[in-house]
């Protein structure tokens, strides 16, 4: 009897602690998400800045064509991460239901 209701303590113990390391997983995917997100909007708004500036000093539409397929390949580059990390927030999850 004593040993069934050790038994029973130790995987009730174990589930908390696969519980805790999920939050811990997920909590950190989320922060790495809004991360990537906020890089995103940096992104944007220094393509906007930059381009203001390149308005003013006359610059060619290519040159402001140029600098959208930088900005283009980073943000591209950031949203490949965002999913895939949505990814891994999904199996953790799919793991606990």
């Amino acid at each position: 009897m004593a040993d069934g209701w050790m038994d029973k303590l130790k995987s009730a113990a174990g589930k908390v602690a696969d519980g805790a390391k999920d939050l811990a997983a997920s909590t950190k995917l989320k922060m790495d998400i809004s991360g990537l997100q906020g890089k995103i909007k940096d992104a944007k708004q220094e393509f906007g800045v930059n381009v203001y500036a390149m308005l003013e000093q006359g610059k060619t539409i290519d040159d402001i064509t140029g600098a959208f397929a930088a900005v283009q390949a980073a943000v591209g580059e950031f949203e490949t991460q965002i999913a895939a990390k949505q990814e891994e927030l999904k199996k953790i999850g799919d793991d606990n239901a």
